[in-house]
């Protein structure tokens, strides 16, 4: 392949977003805008419940192909016949993609599987990124690992987003011919440097509202300092199982309830200019894969306090941040306190230049351009 010709991707994702403004799988359009100088990018999107049938849409940076297979939610016990259907009309459309020069999936089960499939019908390669978090969520499970153990192996390369994912995979007893940690690509254009250096006594929290992401635990926390810091105020952006918990804990306790605002979920754009209007960023989430919304507080400048046991710690370093025990409320607390005690002491331009230097869609992008071309060695 010559250095200035475009590489052919057909892309295979297991989350993609359903409609516009949709969060569901949406760091794969970071993957698609990171390759579009590099790549003339088909997405083919399978999906069992949607809008029934073949709907193709021109985007920017790829062509989206989307195909349901019921328009109607499907029983339970009909489910493996739908699943049939997916991977047969999967299979008939993958196919056709015959001038492709390498498939990406992601995610290893359905998406690995049809791409495995389709690369043996067209000789292609095929790679897979693996997102799951925490893996034990395949591992533990008896079928979905020997089944992941197959594809995996079968393909040309499995990308991770960290050494942590890494780490479990290898442990799990698979072995790919190449595993290749990759991280995320972070929108650095539209994640910017906080440009209000002025001190906002703002505390943010972004992300779904499930208790291993540590929202009420967040809430917690701040209330053991809310009264030490009058002017403080807590912001929390997301929704989700812990969302009524949230409402009751600030409902019990009336020192909380002019400090915390409840936002909701909201697109990246509303999430970046939150953003500028926080002093740091609170994220003790019990498992990562690698924690994007991490990486794009990061590069606005936000020093952050995010839990230590998986992904985050390879890249939030003490310049960036604080690691905590994401469960111990006191310890959370604590780092509050620090922060808040110590904000002059971090550097949001190196906290920035920290995410720009390894997440980038430009180096992102020259990274999975080599991984496509055959010329990344791990």
């Amino acid at each position: 392949m010559s250095a200035d010709k475009k590489i052919k991707l057909l892309v295979i994702p297991d989350l993609f977003p359903k409609f516009e403004g949709d969060v569901q799988g949406i760091f794969i359009l970071d993957y698609l805008k990171s390759v579009k100088d590099y790549c003339t990018t088909n997405v083919l999107f399978m999906r069992l419940v949607g809008k029934k049938g073949l709907h193709t849409e021109i985007g920017n940076d790829a062509t989206i192909h989307r195909y349901c297979v019921s328009s109607k939610k499907i029983p339970a016990f009909l489910k493996p016949f739908a699943y049939a259907i997916w991977f047969i009309k999967g299979y008939q459309l993958g196919k056709q993609f015959k001038d492709t020069d390498i498939i990406h999936a992601h995610g290893s089960i359905l998406s690995g599987t049809l791409s495995y499939l389709l690369s043996k019908k067209l000789k292609m390669p095929f790679i897979i990124t693996e997102h799951q978090g925490p893996f034990s969520m395949t591992s533990d499970s008896f079928w979905k690992l020997r089944w992941t153990r197959f594809i995996m192996q079968k393909a040309n390369a499995v990308l991770t987003v960290s050494n942590h994912l890494k780490e479990e995979i290898l442990a799990a007893g698979i072995h790919p011919k190449q595993l290749i940690v990759t991280h995320n690509p972070v929108d650095t254009d539209l994640f910017q440097l906080k440009t209000n250096t002025a001190i906002t006594n703002n505390i943010l929290f972004v992300g779904r509202l499930d208790a291993f992401k540590g929202a009420l635990r967040c809430l917690k926390a701040f209330h053991k300092i809310v009264a030490q810091y009058p002017l403080h105020t807590f912001t929390i952006i997301g929704d989700g199982e812990e969302m009524q918990p949230i409402k009751n804990y600030i409902a019990q306790n009336s020192a909380l309830q002019s400090k915390v605002y409840l936002k909701g979920s909201m697109s990246k754009a509303a999430i970046a200019k939150e953003m500028q209007l926080a002093d740091f960023f609170i994220f003790p989430s019990r498992h990562e894969s690698f924690g994007l919304v991490i990486a794009e507080a990061m590069a606005c400048g936000l020093p952050v306090i995010v839990g230590n046991q998986t992904a985050p710690k390879e890249y939030v370093s003490k310049d960036c941040g604080l690691l905590i025990p994401p469960d111990d409320i006191d310890a959370l607390a604590t780092a509050v306190q620090q922060l808040i005690n110590n904000l002059s002491t971090y550097h949001a331009d190196a906290i920035r230049q920290h995410v720009v230097s390894n997440f980038s869609f430009t180096v992102f992008g020259q990274r999975l351009k080599a991984i496509y071309g055959g010329r990344y060695k791990s």
